[in-house]
């Protein structure tokens, strides 16, 4: 059984002041060590914020595409109503100063001929084989089943069997009809004629309430013309693929426009901006954490970042591109750069190829070494938070066995004053008697 004790129950020691007084030195040692874990977990959040603005800059050289940078292309069009086009890295430069959209492509839309009144109405069974062109010669057919039921049930046994034709119900004022679309028109290359549609029933028959097919609305190909000489180019929807090599035109409406397609290195500035913000976050860390009276103040490991990063700058900064301030911050000489753009693309473009191969290695080195310097450090943590919780349950036992041995002492001190006082009284009683006699 424990020992029990009654801390100060005679007033005459003062147990908790002498109690401090003599573990103040092991609670002393228990501070000093929580001070040194508050600053490694200081430092290794630094770690973590410094790892995680090189992860930035390693990602976006990782995604940094050199040849797309000077091989872009740009597309301008003179009336944007009328068309869009986009150019990829293989299509020439060139200006089309005559494109005539003359047609858009529509789908072909056919409904029953009539219809029921009421969308409750019973209609009767059928099998039928419903045909789609996907071209002039080419089609596509699908058996119907239907076992009778309503104009909805129709529907959904037409929907479910198929997925070039999309079955859905009109009201014209007076009957609910079937009508029959199709899914997308790039699924077909044939237009709607005097004698043949793109949807057909080509054997057996609609339910008898529903009568035969109708043409709502004929499927039409979308037609451009190209230049003076009026050359036509179809497509089954309004997208024009590759009529020149990586060209896709999209046409919105009729009418006459021209375009335009030239090399675009605007993405030359936009990425070296970007490239040189991540590259500044990584320094502003830098700088925070090593400045006088900061978390790493005068440590190697941190400050020799700078350095690298400055040497693998050189490509970039030997060609006079970029400009270095006091703090070790990069900007990005746009006049020098337009320059280069304008007269030596390709010192360029092997300037920033170097930086990427320069980055790709540094980065992993940089961030392997910041892992292992924080991985060290968490396990530094661990052990000084272990040697804190054996010196405070080393510091409660001890005091334990303090307030006991004082509680005793305390106690021993009570029945000496408790035998003092009994003697007292003995010798008052006692005067009191031979003063009597």
């Amino acid at each position: 059984m424990a020992d029990i004790y009654m801390n100060n129950v005679t007033g005459l020691l003062d147990i908790d002041s002498m109690i401090q007084g003599l573990l103040q030195s092991k609670t002393q040692d228990i501070q000093d060590l929580q001070n040194e874990v508050a600053t490694l977990q200081a430092q290794a959040s630094s770690l973590s914020n410094l790892l995680s603005a090189l992860n930035d800059v390693n990602d976006f050289i990782e995604n940094l595409n050199v040849s797309n940078l000077f091989t872009t292309k740009t597309v301008t069009v003179g009336d944007e109503s009328i068309l869009s086009a986009t150019a990829e890295s293989d299509t020439p430069n060139l200006t089309i100063r005559d494109i005539n959209v003359s047609k858009l492509s529509q789908e072909e839309i056919r409904t029953s001929s009539t219809g029921v009144t009421n969308l409750d109405s019973a209609i009767d069974s059928a099998t039928f084989t419903l045909r789609y062109w996907t071209s002039d010669t080419t089609y596509e057919e699908t058996e119907i089943n239907f076992s009778g039921g309503t104009l909805e049930d129709l529907v959904d046994v037409i929907n479910s069997s198929q997925d070039k034709i999309e079955a859905s119900i009109l009201f014209d004022g007076t009957y609910y009809k079937l009508m029959l679309s199709e899914k997308s028109v790039s699924n077909s290359t044939k237009e709607t004629a005097t004698d043949s549609a793109v949807i057909e029933i080509s054997s057996g028959s609609l339910p008898t309430q529903l009568g035969a097919l109708e043409t709502l609305q004929s499927a039409q190909n979308a037609e451009i013309q190209i230049g003076s000489s009026g050359t036509t180019f179809t497509s089954a929807s309004n997208t024009f693929e590759n009529i020149i090599s990586g060209l896709t035109i999209t046409v919105y409406q009729t009418g006459t426009t021209y375009l335009t397609v030239e090399n675009d290195y605007s993405q030359i500035s936009s990425n070296l901006n970007d490239f040189l913000e991540k590259i500044n976050n990584v320094i502003d860390l830098i700088n925070s954490t090593t400045s006088q009276g900061g978390l790493f103040q005068g440590n190697v490991i941190i400050t020799q970042i700078k350095t690298q990063i400055f040497s693998q700058m050189e490509p970039l900064t030997n060609l006079g591109i970029i400009n270095i301030d006091d703090n070790g911050k990069y900007s990005l000489d746009s006049e020098t750069l337009n320059n280069l753009i304008e007269n030596d693309l390709e010192t360029l473009q092997s300037a920033i190829t170097q930086i990427k191969t320069n980055f790709t290695s540094v980065l992993e080195d940089l961030t392997n070494t910041l892992n292992v310097y924080k991985s060290i450090q968490d396990q530094q943590i661990q052990r000084i938070n272990e040697k804190i919780e054996e010196l405070q349950e080393s510091l409660i036992k001890e005091e334990e066995k303090l307030r006991l041995e004082f509680s005793k002492i305390e106690a021993l001190m009570y029945q000496n004053e408790q035998l003092r006082l009994r003697l007292n009284d003995f010798v008052i009683s006692l005067s009191k008697m031979t003063e009597g006699g």
